[in-house]
């Protein structure tokens, strides 16, 4: 429900402040007053493109607030959950505009900037304007079903729920299906696959830390003859001397001379004794490093299967690890794969059966909700014309169209709304055909199917606040009657606001507020006051006779005591 409007510096408007309460609350004033100012202010907080030509003039922005109170739990929570809305424990919704003259707009919710589309989408779950095409939900195909299936009553919604825990199961098992593998080829064209990695693996009879060992080995042999060049001359510099003294019998003649004066001194003895170590250690050295020397072969048919050896291990790390230790790990992750593949087809036989089985009830199911929905749709038309009829739309054809169930039901096809496709079409002038409710043009036959609309689904209807422009055009004397009548219905169950000109419907509000245009130092200002019963009774003369008299006064006050015993 609409609690509050504030507006400031928009259109002709400086700054005002205006409360609405349950019930009917009719605005009305003279032309051009200033009334479609305030349906262009509501409209910005239910996410209609901001237009900086709405700026006051001489002023750098302007901006419209509304304050919404929810009595249930809001439709759109996800939505505002996702954008990071929060929600106080009011349920209060706090909602903004800035339009600067620029033509840079910010929208907000409770403090929260979110984009104008977001603000659009969650706000007509909140208010219908009804009046120049906008904010209008129920011209939005994809809601005719969800209003029809409300519309039929709790036992079309029992159906409707068993069917939607079916689909729900036809989904999950296809799901599961899916993981299964899709066809026995599928699973059979994964096995082999499976069976092919594993082979691949096995065969390379993988041992940790066997990659290093013959990174190693094949850079050793590749260098074979440079490492043997350079040990045996080593060995035959230091040990054999081949060319001149050896290095370890010039070492050897140099030990035995400190060894001889040796004794004349601790430290010479030290000395001594580890040059003789020196000595000892250098030839140990030396045959162990000719040693190796002979083990070194170079080999280039070695170095080959070295090569491939490496490659073979760098492809299969390529494909199932980055180590070795990884590539064996991964072994097993196939081992289970393949093994629940292998298991997998009475799964699949099972799971296939089940499906079958939910599938055919769904389809029962379907058309069941189907039957249910034509019954609802016939009662629909059969109501909508009545009520259209009383408001004076005498030769108006009201149908539900669904375009695709009898051949869903041939084809065993569905989703999640079942096998219908509905959508509300209408003709208001007789001979021409049934359109969609959206290719209405005239906003007087808009507003009264609108009426019309609200007053059959007035109790189902979730959105709780609906502003009426235009409900009035076109019509006078009894329609108008019946129009206020029936809005004062919708009343009870909603907050509605409706701006008007006629006294039969003005005489009908809950709260009457009247819209006025003036010029102060030159300057025009758009003021809204709230009437008392007396300013009521002058309003609704006005309204009557284009001016307050006796007679206008009078049949004003007669219409207003009928008004309240009505109520």
């Amino acid at each position: 429900m609409l609690l509050e409007l504030e507006i400031n510096d928009f259109a002709l408007i400086d700054h005002l402040q205006l409360t609405f309460g349950p019930g009917l609350t009719i605005l009305s004033g003279e032309t051009g007053a200033g009334k479609s100012i305030l349906i262009d202010a509501v409209s910005m907080c239910l996410g209609s493109r901001a237009d900086r030509e709405l700026v006051k003039s001489g002023r750098e922005k302007a901006r419209v607030q509304a304050v919404f109170e929810m009595v249930e739990k809001p439709l759109y929570k996800a939505l505002l959950e996702e954008a990071g809305v929060p929600l106080d424990d009011t349920g209060q919704l706090i909602v903004s505009r800035e339009i600067h003259n620029t033509g840079r707009s910010i929208a907000r919710i409770n403090g929260t900037t979110i984009t104008q589309q977001l603000l659009k989408s969650i706000m007509q779950q909140v208010t219908d304007l009804h009046g120049q095409h906008e904010h209008q939900s129920l011209l939005q195909q994809e809601t005719h079903l969800q209003l029809l299936d409300a519309f039929g009553g709790p036992s079309l919604q029992q159906v409707k729920k068993k069917y939607e825990e079916t689909y729900a199961q036809v989904l999950s098992l296809q799901t599961e299906l899916k993981k299964l593998g899709s066809s026995e080829t599928e699973r059979a064209r994964q096995l082999d696959f499976l069976s092919y990695q594993l082979k691949e693996i096995e065969n390379a009879q993988l041992q940790p830390g066997e990659e290093e060992a013959l990174s190693e080995q094949n850079e050793l042999l590749r260098h074979a003859q440079q490492i043997t060049k350079v040990l045996g001359t080593f060995h035959e510099e230091v040990y054999e001397g081949s060319m001149s003294t050896a290095v370890l019998d010039i070492l050897g003649q140099n030990v035995k001379a400190l060894l001889d004066v040796a004794p004349y001194s601790r430290d010479l003895e030290a000395f001594a004794s580890q040059a003789e170590e020196l000595q000892i250690r250098l030839q140990d050295f030396s045959r162990e490093l000719n040693r190796y020397q002979e083990h070194i072969e170079f080999d280039p048919e070695e170095i080959v299967q070295l090569q491939e050896r490496l490659d073979l291990i760098h492809d299969l790390k390529r494909k199932y690890g980055s180590t070795v230790e990884e590539v064996l790990s991964f072994v097993k992750h196939l081992e289970q794969e393949k093994q629940d593949l292998v298991n997998s087809e009475a799964r699949y036989l099972k799971i296939q059966g089940e499906l079958d089985h939910a599938a055919s009830q769904t389809l029962t199911l379907a058309e069941k909700l189907h039957n249910l929905r034509v019954k609802a749709a016939a009662l629909m038309e059969t109501e909508m014309v009545t009520v259209l009829k009383e408001l004076h739309m005498g030769k108006v054809i009201f149908a539900v169209e669904n375009t695709k169930a009898d051949e869903c039901l041939a084809k065993g096809v569905f989703d999640e709304k079942g096998v219908d496709n509905v959508s509300f079409l209408i003709s208001t002038n007789p001979g021409e055909p049934v359109k969609p409710l959206s290719k209405i043009a005239s906003g007087g036959e808009m507003s009264r199917i609108m009426l019309a609309f609200k007053t059959i689904f007035a109790r189902l209807d979730a959105i709780p606040t609906l502003i009426f422009d235009e409900i009035d055009t076109g019509i006078s004397g009894k329609t108008a009657q019946v129009v206020g009548e029936k809005m004062k219905y919708v009343a009870k169950h909603h907050q509605v606001i409706c701006i008007t000109h006629l006294p039969q419907i003005a005489a009908l509000a809950d709260t009457h507020l009247q819209i006025q245009k003036s010029t102060k130092a030159d300057k025009t200002l758009v003021e809204v006051k709230q009437l008392s019963e007396e300013e009521r009774l002058h309003e609704l003369g006005r309204l009557l006779d284009g001016d307050v008299s006796d007679i206008s006064l009078t049949h004003a006050r007669e219409m207003r005591e009928k008004a309240q015993r009505a109520q």
